[in-house]
């Protein structure tokens, strides 16, 4: 090493050196021949000396040097090793403790004192990704830990630094603790829950609800102030919003022993925001997730955090029905004015529309015909449960049906998209005609999604409907001449009601007979809608078989299946779950089969169970009893997924 070290810094000088004096030499020979010649002698015997003398020797100084800088090398790692501020080990790939430095073995004393406190595993993974980096805790102190390979020939040996970042851990736990979170509050009903007491007591009503509120804040150290009568703002600490999910805010709960004279319990709807980068932020967020408690029916907290992330907790109670109808006189005279000012209109409901969706798709045609003549009716395909009123409705002569391809190419930014009986774009007869427009109208009666359309003009949810076709009911009743409603229109919208209330037997209140009075007075006959339900026998045996195979859990959960297809299995199941619930001991049904290219799931319940929850971690939706998804794998698999939810939910 010495002697290539001493030809690549000396030898480009000597052979400078040997060019120059032979040059020199040749030009004393030019002149005299003898002393030339001499020249050339003495350049010769120089070389001959350099090359045995004084390039050896000079080497053995090299080699000399390097001897003592490569021990003065090993003495400095060495006594860096040792005295490091690091902790060093070195593993192999077994994860055995070949090695390791003073401040190591202060930490762990021997390598069964090792491996008690740190998991093999997570040492012999730097064999697999050496450029991760990975936090160990070790008793009260916090390490990070790095690998390093000792030489390239040696990769089954791995050095591992352990740099001390407790004090760091620390501080970032505390930020995260201490972070702020926005939380507004809404008292639900308030008007109503006054109006129901006694005007000697709504004092101390008020005054409970906001003592319970008050001292909950209190209890987390919170900030809290009333802006409304109903309405309160509170910022609290991130670590008291993770306890609160720990314990899914017992205060949901805690506010129902409130006792008052109305006829349905008092409930809050919570808004929480988290992990914004700005105080602006957080507002945003926490106002975004009360919207949404709110467009579910109330009774609910929801988390959104940074990055979109929701999370719902509550919502046990059903949807009080709210009495006054200023709200659908104000929706029905702004509907009217969008109408009155776009040169078409279409209208759609969801994907495999059902009599509710149809109906409602009905009502609104009337109300827009009304106004202008430009109107469609979205509809991809007429399945099974609305092919008997689908067929009805051509008959008539009086309303126009497009495909969604069709509908593409018709709508203008300025057209008039009319969504009903959902609120989420993707489920939709033609998902792509949301953002194809700059008009848009939701009405609905599902509880709010986290996936509902954003920029809607205007937006109908009212989850205490008992359908989409009772609200557009409502709206007919304030727009224009109400009189002049057909009789196919008005046992549309009954049929609606019908089958979204299993023949008025379930989530109906006051407002749902009002409308279904209506109804009847506008000239519906209820053998004509009678009809509309009725099915094929094949379709019957079907229905029976799977009600024949059903299985009754714990908690009164009854769950069945079929690995039969039937283009109208939407229909097939959601009757199988409405049969389910007739039998004794059960408060809940799930119910699956495989329909065209999809599995449809159904889920019904009394009201112990919350379905629409349960459905709702599978991409459906619905109500607190009635809800339903549609997944792509089998029916088999589908209700496995839905037995697993609900033991991870303590259902079961």
């Amino acid at each position: 090493m010495a002697s290539r070290l001493l030809h690549k810094i000396v030898e480009p000088y000597l052979k400078i050196d040997l060019i120059v004096m032979i040059f020199l030499s040749f030009c004393v020979l030019w002149f005299s021949l003898p002393a030339g010649i001499l020249c050339l002698m003495l350049t010769f015997a120089v070389q001959v000396y350099h090359g045995k003398f004084t390039k050896s020797k000079t080497l053995d100084q090299i080699d000399s040097y390097e001897e003592s800088m490569a021990g003065d090398r090993d003495e400095i790692a060495r006594a860096f090793t040792e005295n490091s501020p690091l902790l060093l080990s070195l593993i192999d790939m077994e994860g055995r403790l070949l090695w390791s430095n003073q401040r190591f073995h202060e930490v762990f004393d021997s390598e069964d004192s090792f491996y008690e406190k740190v998991d093999k595993k997570t040492v012999t993974g730097f064999f697999d990704k050496p450029e991760r980096q990975v936090t160990i805790p070790v008793g009260d102190r916090t390490y990070r830990v790095t690998a390093g390979t000792m030489h390239n020939y040696d990769r089954d040996k791995k050095m591992l630094f352990w740099t001390n970042v407790t004090g760091y851990e620390i501080v970032k736990d505390l930020y995260g603790d201490q972070r702020p979170c926005v939380v507004f509050i809404n008292i639900d009903n308030y008007d109503d829950l006054l109006a129901s007491s006694p005007s000697d007591e709504q004092s101390s009503i008020t005054a409970g609800i906001d003592k319970l509120i008050r001292n909950w804040a209190h209890d987390m150290d919170a900030a809290i102030s009333r802006t409304r009568s109903n309405r309160y703002v509170m910022i609290l600490a991130h670590r008291h919003v993770e306890h609160l999910i720990s314990e899914k805010f017992p205060i949901i709960n805690e506010i129902h022993k409130i006792e008052t004279k109305a006829d349905f319990p008092t409930s809050l709807s919570i808004g929480v925001g988290v992990g914004a980068k700005t105080l602006h932020e957080l507002q945003g967020y926490a106002a975004d997730a009360l919207d949404l408690a709110l467009g579910r029916g109330g009774d609910q907290a929801v988390i959104r955090r940074n990055g979109g992330d929701i999370e719902f907790f509550g919502g046990g109670l059903t949807t009080v029905e709210k009495r006054n109808k200023g709200k659908s006189r104000i929706v029905a005279h702004a509907l009217q004015q969008l109408i009155t000012t776009s040169n078409r209109v279409l209208i759609m409901g969801h994907v495999r529309p059902d009599m509710d969706s149809f109906g409602a798709a009905i009502g609104v045609y009337h109300m827009v015909k009304r106004f202008t003549s430009e109107v469609d009716i979205v509809l991809g395909e007429a399945g099974e449960a609305i092919e008997s009123i689908y067929e009805a409705a051509v008959s008539t002569g009086r309303f126009s049906f497009v495909k969604p391809e069709r509908a593409l190419e018709i709508v203008r930014p300025d057209t008039l998209v009319v969504v009903v009986d959902t609120h989420i774009g993707n489920l939709t007869e033609c998902p792509k005609l949301v953002g194809k427009t700059d008009k848009l109208v939701v009405i609905d009666h599902h509880r709010r999604s986290k996936e509902a359309i954003e920029n809607a003009t205007l937006t109908y949810m009212e989850v205490y409907a008992s359908s989409t076709s009772e609200l557009v009911a409502e709206l007919l009743q304030y727009s224009g001449d109400r009189s002049d409603i057909g009789k196919f229109e008005a046992e549309a919208l009954l049929a609606g009601i019908t089958v979204d209330t299993k023949n008025f037997t379930v989530n109906t209140g006051v407002r749902t007979f009002e409308a279904a009075s209506w109804l009847r007075r506008s000239g519906a006959d209820i053998a004509t809608v009678r009809g509309f339900f009725k099915i094929r026998l094949d379709f019957f045996q079907k229905k029976v078989n799977l009600i024949a195979s059903a299985e009754i859990l714990e908690n009164g959960v009854a769950i069945a299946y079929t690995k039969d297809y039937d283009p109208a299995m939407q229909v097939l199941t959601s009757q199988v779950a409405d049969e389910l619930l007739d039998m004794k001991g059960v408060q809940a049904a799930f119910v699956a089969g495989r329909g065209k290219n999809i599995t449809m799931l159904s889920g019904r319940s009394m009201g112990q169970i919350n379905v629409q929850t349960i459905l709702e971690k599978l991409g459906g939706g619905g109500h607190l009893t009635i809800a339903g998804a549609q997944l792509e794998t089998s029916p088999e698999e589908a209700i496995h997924q839905v037995v697993q939810i609900m033991r991870d939910m303590e259902i079961l």
